[in-house]
Formats: structure tokens, C-alpha cells, sequence
């Protein structure tokens, strides 16, 4: 517990590296009572600072209080005094959370994991699935076992080298593994591929660059969105959505 609430205000305290920050952020979607803990940790938080608030306006009016040359505020209106400092304590605390929460909320890497997820966390029969290892690696990838699903689409691959459906299909095995670096591959030789009617490698490419976020990856990222852009590729909507937010 201990290690989990240190954790946690190391991320408030902005001690993490960017790669720390975006498992932590991904960890409060994912994870329920992780997500939870956060939430304890901001409410608790505040609680204290309010605390400490008053003790602080207390001491402050009785120092007051004491010197002799210094005129005493009514204490009515010292009283009123130190509500409105808590109230305007909590207000901040509160005005920090929100711009908390709408700065994860809406970060280029929220929006493209939110794209993934809605479009890709079960695969569709979008394909004619003739081959058996094809249809046993969608359904362990709808199941979230993905290193079951990269087994089959691996073999399936070998058999079917030009199918490109195969190619997103392992590349977001390796997404959602979070591994990266196989995904690109996947990915970076499917945008290659010509004469489909959709292609979403462009796209799926940017997403994982971001999820990625190593040095450089930012700016390639946004290259490949802008091409998705003005290309009209798959993703483009959204593309356009990271764009406008001008955190690349």
C-alpha cells in the first residue's frame, strides 16, 4: 500500500519520466481499484490541505489577536475570513483536478488509445476467414490472449504473405503487448501495401509512434497524421482531432 501511494505522488509530483506517466495514465483506465486508489489519493489530499488551512487561519487569528498595535478583526468577520480561505483552497484543489483530468483526457495519446480501442478490441469478420489459424487468432484476440492470437496470425502470415488484413491483425497483437517496435514493422509494411481499398497502416503506424513516444516519435507521428489528413486515409477523423490539439 505504502508503495502504491509513493507511486502515485510521484506522478502529482511530476518525478516520473514520460514513458512512467503514460503507464500510470493507461494503468487508470485499465486498472479499477488502481484508478480508485488515485481517486483517495486526490480526495485525501485535499482533506489535508484543508486542514492544514485552518490550522493556519487559526494561528493567523490569534497572532492577530495578541499584538497589541495592530487593530482586531470582528470576529464575525475573522470567522468569515478563514471559510472563505477553505473555500477558496478547495476551489483550486478542485480547479487543479480538472485541469488534471481534461489535460489526460484530451492528450494526443488518449485520443489515438481511445481509437484503438473502439475500433480494435474485437476483431470483425471483415475478412473472409477461410484459413482455421485465422479465425482461432481473431477469437483469441477478442478474448485478450493476445500471444495466442500472434501464434496464429504468425502461421497464417507465412501461408498468405499478401493479405493485409493478417498484417494489422499481428501488428496490433504486438499493440496490444505493447510491443512497439514489432507493431511498426507490422504496420510500416502494410501502408506499403498497394491497391487496397483502405489502408489503415498510416494511421496505425502514428498511433503506435505515440504510444512509443521515444525521441523523435512525436514528429514523425505527426508527418504520418497529417498525411492521414490530407489523404483522407483510414483514421483521418480522428487524425484531425490529434492535430488540433497542438501538443505534438
Amino acid at each position: 500500500m505504502e508503495d502504491t501511494i509513493a507511486y502515485i505522488e510521484s506522478y502529482f509530483q511530476q518525478t516520473l519520466s514520460s514513458e512512467e506517466r503514460a503507464v500510470f495514465e493507461t494503468r487508470c483506465e485499465a486498472d479499477e481499484n488502481f484508478a480508485k486508489e488515485v481517486a483517495f489519493y486526490i480526495a485525501t489530499r485535499q482533506v489535508i490541505r484543508e486542514a492544514l488551512l485552518e490550522q493556519k487561519a487559526q494561528a493567523w487569528k490569534e497572532e492577530v489577536a495578541e499584538e497589541e498595535d495592530t487593530p482586531v478583526i470582528p470576529m464575525g468577520k475573522r470567522r468569515s475570513f478563514g471559510k472563505w480561505i477553505m473555500y477558496a483552497a478547495a476551489a483550486c484543489v478542485l480547479l487543479v483536478v480538472s485541469m488534471f483530468l481534461f489535460e489526460t483526457q484530451s492528450s494526443p495519446q488518449r485520443l489515438a488509445s481511445d481509437y484503438i480501442n473502439k475500433k480494435y478490441s474485437n476483431l470483425s469478420q471483415e475478412m473472409s476467414a477461410d484459413s482455421d489459424n485465422i479465425t482461432k487468432g481473431m477469437d483469441a484476440y477478442n478474448h485478450g490472449d493476445y500471444d495466442k492470437a500472434l501464434t496464429y496470425f504468425i502461421v497464417a502470415k507465412q501461408k498468405d504473405t499478401a493479405n493485409s488484413y493478417l498484417k494489422a491483425y499481428t501488428g496490433l497483437s504486438y499493440f496490444q503487448k505493447k510491443e512497439y517496435n514489432q507493431a511498426l514493422k507490422e504496420f510500416d509494411t502494410l501502408s506499403n501495401m498497394q491497391g487496397l481499398q483502405s489502408n489503415p497502416g498510416d494511421f496505425l503506424k502514428a498511433v503506435t509512434l505515440l504510444e512509443r513516444n521515444d525521441q523523435g516519435d512525436k514528429d514523425e507521428a505527426k508527418k504520418l497524421l497529417k498525411k492521414v489528413q490530407d489523404e483522407n486515409e483510414d483514421g483521418s477523423k480522428t487524425a484531425g482531432e490529434i492535430l488540433e490539439l497542438k501538443k505534438l
